[in-house]
């Protein structure tokens, strides 16, 4: 039996549809990394952000390295659903777009185990640029709003540690100041990730149960 051969328009078309149905899977298995990473980000900042108040020995300032290891941990433990549909460019383009924002937090993270979290630039603000490129990037390719505009969303958000740094560095170099400013620090951290990937990712997983409803419904 020989196989139809496709013309252009033919072949243009079924393209299209192969990227959108690829996009669409995209966005809707999305969700569940960016709750597990978003949750943990914003559970250890709080720890930490806690464990600073109490006025905890230096060494607390290790349990930042909770999240790869939390985030890795939750990702095994609660995996995705594999899919009968096979993998695409697309799906290779993300994979490899986010190792690389990993990547780029190793030395992040380095720096703040030898110079300590009152490093200069912001770590957090560093942390928070990689992370949201990742996001905004994400967003742009499967074509997905919810994303990109979190994503931006955190980029500008990031200005928010520049202008917490120069209000403070307009204060008198009072006692207690540094802590003051890590305080502060961590709670627009954590804020930024609620916003940056809590949020866009219950967006995206209620979407998916709507989906999976209608067609229930229908039926």
């Amino acid at each position: 039996m020989e196989e139809k051969k496709l013309d252009a328009q033919e072949s243009i078309e079924l393209i299209t549809r192969m990227i959108r149905n690829t996009r669409q899977r995209l966005e809707r298995h999305s969700g569940r990394p960016f709750l597990i990473w978003g949750y943990t980000t914003v559970a250890v900042s709080l720890l930490n952000y806690s464990l600073n108040i109490a006025g905890a020995d230096p060494a607390w300032s290790l349990s930042w390295f909770l999240i790869p290891v939390l985030g890795i941990l939750l990702m095994r433990l609660f995996p995705e659903k594999k899919s009968s549909e096979p993998r695409t460019e697309i799906d290779r383009i993300v994979n490899s777009l986010w190792i690389v924002c990993s990547l780029a937090l190793v030395p992040i993270f380095l720096f703040s185990f030898l110079h300590g979290l009152s490093y200069r630039p912001s770590l957090f603000a560093l942390i928070t640029l990689v992370m949201a490129i990742g996001t905004a990037a994400t967003g742009l390719i499967v074509r997905s709003k919810v994303y990109t505009v979190a994503g931006f969303l955190a980029m500008a958000g990031s200005v928010l540690f520049a202008l917490h740094d120069f209000r403070l560095g307009r204060l008198a170099q009072t006692a207690g100041i540094d802590a003051v400013r890590l305080n502060n620090e961590i709670l627009i951290f954590a804020a930024i990730f609620v916003v940056m990937m809590v949020i866009p990712g219950h967006i995206i997983n209620r979407r998916s149960r709507h989906e999976k409803q209608e067609p229930c419904s229908r039926s």
